[in-house]
């Protein structure tokens, strides 16, 4: 499981509509609806919110990677939504708000896929170049990016070979699978830190950092495309500041919440009385 939620984040070289866009531009898209996820807090909009992001996935050619990411996440997500409509107290309809988290755990994965989808490692170290990041920050962040793929394809080879020599890692209990992934985790770290001290020393043979000023062979220019997108994202900034300032009420309609009737602890009492009374027969 752990590996396919690395791949999912795996920059995949495309010439989709969303890899035209600058990174700067995906950037702001991430952190406004990220705002916008956080802010939401009923279902209905942020049902609307995970329709309206879903299409951007298409449009970024991902959208099997993406939909074998949303079946990974799936237990999670339900564990998330168990939770909440069973533990939370003081609110009028715990289902309709363990919903709510579940689609907002969605809309983030699906809104950071889409970036990391489409975002090369080079993009990401001059996109943080251009916010005035150093250069050495910069490419720590971009290295360690590159990497993902690379340590995912390792991790996938190692619990193979622990596999092949018997260890049982799916069975058992909870306890016994965690003690279990030791002999996966020590292999796995031996083999990053190797990896670590082979890139520190094949960049510092080739003069790493021994220049101030950096060139690159591309550099980062935004297009037409960018500052339209650019100035709806600020308007869209703009209103949720004004949302959260002001608390306009939402509509009605995008206030709806399940019936009492099909709240998850009404259903589960009834069940169990259905259940208790069939074996008292």
């Amino acid at each position: 499981m752990s590996t396919r939620i690395l791949e999912y984040f795996n920059y995949e070289q495309d010439k989709s509509l969303i890899h035209r866009f600058d990174p700067r531009t995906k950037m702001l898209f991430v952190i406004v609806l990220t705002c916008y996820t956080i802010l939401f807090r009923d279902l209905v909009p942020l049902m609307l919110l995970f329709a309206g992001v879903t299409p951007l996935v298409l449009l970024a050619k991902f959208f099997k990677k993406w939909l074998r990411a949303m079946i990974t996440v799936l237990p999670l997500v339900l564990l998330i939504i168990i939770l909440n409509a069973l533990l939370l107290k003081n609110v009028p309809s715990p289902t309709t708000a363990g919903l709510a988290m579940g689609f907002r755990f969605l809309i983030l994965a699906e809104v950071f896929g889409i970036f990391f989808q489409t975002v090369s490692p080079d993009e990401l170290s001059q996109m943080f170049i251009k916010f005035r990041f150093p250069y050495s920050l910069a490419w720590a962040i971009s290295t360690a990016y590159r990497f993902i793929p690379t340590l995912t394809k390792e991790t996938a080879i190692i619990v193979a070979a622990q596999k092949a020599r018997g260890l049982q890692i799916d069975r058992g209990n909870i306890f016994k699978r965690l003690k279990n992934m030791i002999p996966l985790l020590i292999p796995i770290f031996a083999s990053a830190f190797r990896r670590s001290w082979q890139l520190a020393e094949a960049i510092e043979s080739r003069g790493w950092n021994a220049m101030k000023k950096r060139t690159f062979l591309y550099s980062l220019r935004l297009k037409w495309w960018d500052y339209l997108t650019l100035l709806l994202l600020f308007g869209l900034f703009a209103l949720f500041l004004l949302q959260v300032i002001k608390q306009y009420p939402l509509p009605s309609w995008m206030l709806w919440q399940l019936p009492e009737k099909y709240e998850l602890k009404s259903l589960a009492i009834a069940f169990w009385s259905w259940l208790k009374n069939l074996f008292q027969k």
